[in-house]
């Protein structure tokens, strides 16, 4: 559903216009919309809000203190252990196919064991009874006796006692005072403990760490015992096996006549190895031979690898090239028929036929050293092929062998090792090492832990700021009265025309509500003390009034919602500062059911509006209207006396003609009404007006109040300006409404 209100146009001569809004449009006030920062508007609430706040701190300081005062006092102490890394198998047995016995998820399951363990029922009620704080029935009235020889109960015998309720209670109180927990990433555990005693605290806690590193002992010892007695037995069966393997293997080294079967000093393969070596040589020399007599069998002599390296065949060569040379020089010189020419060729020929000699006998040298490289490389294979089967023969034995003695120092090193862990259990048995270090024992607290009551403070005093804080928006929030000029945006689209600050003595709702006529003087600016900062206010208004339109209007009507809104001393002030200008200003009192200008100003209300209107005999306009001496070209119309009848006076042609006439002599006329809510008076005169201002006292006046007032004018098409907000408190440092000292002294004014 929408909402029709009328907005004032530029000129009072056209029509107003007609705005629509949703409904709810304009019910809540938005700091971001007013321009003021969010935080400066929380600081106002809390500020306006203060005592609120102060009393919710005030309450639960005093119950903390209260509450920290009744509690008793408890005294905490601490402790820390190291837990080493411990094996599944506490003499250090192996599995060779398997993992790291201890690995850092398992370790980590150790410790939180460990954790469990410290807290467990078994430690803690065994620590109850060391301290005789529980006594089992078995102990009977002499603990001390029973103590004094350093016996305890065993572990079996403690969990078949039964326990009473009481005794029970007393376990449980004990465990859920005790807290163990681990440090992160480290083998540490602490244990903390808390009680009304501090000697207690620390006892309880010390003799718990010497209970829990005694029963780990007992436990290793009891396990390590176990072993001893099940390697002892072992070692029996065992001692008997290592003896009939050891015979089993002598039996067969004497059965085949084994010996030196290792590689490093087995003969056979030795020999085998040499035989390979050598057969290996004489294949590589029958090839090389082989090659020698192919290139024999070619038939050219150059081919032959070696054949140049003789000495007879090199100086046949230097002879051969030598002749050769002195040849074709004879040749060309005496021609081939020449004597010596043929001498030559008989001596090259010679040289040759020696150079086919010497190839010939090196090829044959080369045939016979391939036959004999093949021969030797048959023997040395033979050789081979028979040396190979005496080693199969011997490898054969030699596996069997070998079997018999793995077999033999298997069972020797398994009955070595098992004999040192029995010497090794034994020696353990007797020692009180293990797994477990206590690296700081319990100290005796000097001080308790809780209450912390300079922390219980703090907390309340947080607690209480922000309990307050919460409260006091709250009543911000169910707070339905217009606050501060802001609000007016929230609630009407009206321009904000006026804020006058708040004067000690008037502008407070009580004064408002007392309505005693010195308390309405104090908020006229010609008799207040503070009368600058309230004239400039009113200068302020003045100006926003005259400046609203293109023509300053004449017929002012000042009205307000509800009543005691400062609607009357906002009219006089309004008068006075029109008339400081020089201009003739009327000033008249239409609030003929509650009348007060008069007795504001001074003025005798035996004749005034009411006796014009009723048009009394011998009554006229310079009787009923007086001029008001402390503003000159003031002139102010009283109410007179009552009317039985006042809306009907206020609607006649009388009242329409007065107005006229009242135009034509005065510059401006400021006309005081009854509050719109209250009666239609105001609505009437709103026909008369060029200008009609809403006045709602701050912190007071509701905001649907300031609504209905609105709509009831917008609906007779009232001229309506703008609002004034009353009482404004400027003092706060946040306020965007601040005042300033002009350094006017108290009681002075200026026109």
């Amino acid at each position: 559903m929408s909402k029709l209100v009328q907005l004032p146009r530029e000129g009072w001569g056209s029509p107003p216009a007609v705005l629509e809004l949703p409904a709810g449009s304009m019910t809540e006030h938005s700091a971001i919309s007013s321009g003021e920062p969010l935080i400066f508007e929380y600081w106002e609430v809390l500020r306006k809000r203060r005592g609120t706040v102060l009393v919710a701190t005030a309450v639960l300081l005093a119950l903390a203190i209260a509450v920290s005062l009744a509690m008793t006092p408890r005294y905490k102490t601490d402790a820390r252990i190291s837990v080493g890394k411990e094996g599944a198998d506490a003499f250090g047995f192996k599995d060779e196919g398997a993992p790291a016995p201890v690995d850092e998820a398992e370790y980590n399951m150790q410790l939180d064991a460990q954790v469990k363990i410290l807290n467990s029922d078994t430690v803690v009620l065994e620590t109850l009874k060391q301290l005789r704080l529980i006594i089992p029935p078995s102990i009977g009235t002499s603990p001390e006796a029973n103590h004094a020889d350093g016996n305890r109960p065993e572990a079996s015998e403690s969990k078949a006692q039964p326990l009473s309720r009481e005794q029970l209670t007393l376990l449980r109180d004990y465990q859920d005072r005790l807290e163990v927990s681990r440090i992160g990433h480290t083998p540490l555990i602490e244990i903390h403990f808390s009680g009304p005693n501090p000697r207690a605290t620390a006892d309880f806690l010390n003799r718990l760490l010497a209970v829990y590193v005694e029963q780990n002992f007992q436990t290793r010892y009891e396990s390590t015992q176990h072993v001893s007695v099940w390697l002892s037995q072992q070692l029996g069966g065992l001692k008997a096996k290592v003896e009939e393997s050891d015979q089993k293997l002598a039996d067969f080294e004497k059965a085949n006549g084994i010996l030196g079967v290792d590689d490093k000093q087995n003969i056979i393969t030795q020999k085998l190895d040499e035989l390979n070596r050598e057969l290996t040589t004489a294949q590589e020399d029958r090839v090389q031979k082989e090659a020698l007599y192919r290139a024999t069998e070619a038939g050219d002599p150059e081919l032959i690898p070696g054949a140049g390296e003789s000495q007879i065949i090199r100086q046949l060569k230097d002879q051969q090239a030598s002749v050769a040379n002195s040849y074709a020089q004879a040749t060309a010189a005496m021609g081939p028929a020449h004597p010596q020419v043929i001498q030559l060729k008989h001596q090259l020929d010679q040289i040759d036929l020696g150079l086919r000699q010497e190839f010939q006998k090196s090829a044959e040298r080369n045939r016979n050293g391939l036959l004999v490289a093949e021969r030797r490389e048959q023997m040395l294979r033979g050789a081979f092929e028979e040396q190979k089967k005496a080693a199969n023969q011997l490898n054969a034995k030699a596996t069997e062998y070998q079997i018999l003695k793995h077999d033999a120092d298997s069972n020797q090193q398994l009955y070595d090792g098992l004999s040192q862990k029995l010497k090794e259990a034994g020696l353990s048995a007797g020692l009180k090492s293990g797994n477990i270090r206590v690296l700081d024992y319990a100290r005796t607290p000097f001080s308790p832990s809780s209450p912390n009551i300079p922390l219980n403070l703090a907390l309340a005093l947080v607690l209480g700021c922000v309990a307050g804080s919460t409260l006091a928006f709250l009543q911000e929030r169910l707070d339905k009265t217009l606050r501060s000029p802001f609000d007016v945006r929230s609630v009407t689209p009206l321009p904000l025309v006026g804020v006058v600050p708040l004067v000690q003595g008037s502008m407070d709702g009580r004064a408002l509500t007392l309505g005693t006529t010195e308390r309405d003087k104090a908020g006229v600016i010609s008799h207040t003390p503070a009368g600058m900062q309230l004239l400039e206010s009113y200068r302020g208004l003045r100006t926003s009034i005259l400046m609203s339109t293109e023509a300053p209007p004449q017929v002012i009507m000042i009205t307000s919602p509800l009543p005691y809104e400062g609607k009357t001393t906002t009219s006089i002030n309004c008068a006075m500062v029109l008339a400081q200008k020089g201009e003739r200003v009327l000033l008249i009192d239409a609030d003929l059911r509650a009348p007060r200008i008069h007795e504001v100003l001074g003025l005798s209300p035996t004749c005034g509006l009411s006796t014009l209107l009723e048009e009394k005999a011998g009554v006229r306009d310079r009787d009923a209207i007086v001029q008001y001496l402390g503003v000159p070209n003031l002139f102010v119309l009283p109410a007179g006396p009552l009317s039985k009848q006042p809306g009907r006076l206020l609607d006649s042609g009388i009242m329409k003609k007065k107005m006229a006439e009242w135009r034509k002599a005065f510059t401006h006329i400021v006309i005081d009404t009854p509050p719109v809510l209250s009666s239609s008076d105001g609505v009437i005169l709103s026909a008369e007006a060029d200008a009609v201002l809403l006045t709602i006292l701050a912190n007071r006046t509701p905001k649907a109040a300031l609504l209905r007032a609105h709509e009831i004018l917008a609906g007779v098409n009232a001229k309506v300006t703008g609002v004034v907000v009353n009482g404004v408190d400027v003092s706060s440092e946040f306020s965007p409404y601040g005042s300033y000292d002009y350094g006017v002294q108290p009681g002075h004014t200026t026109a």
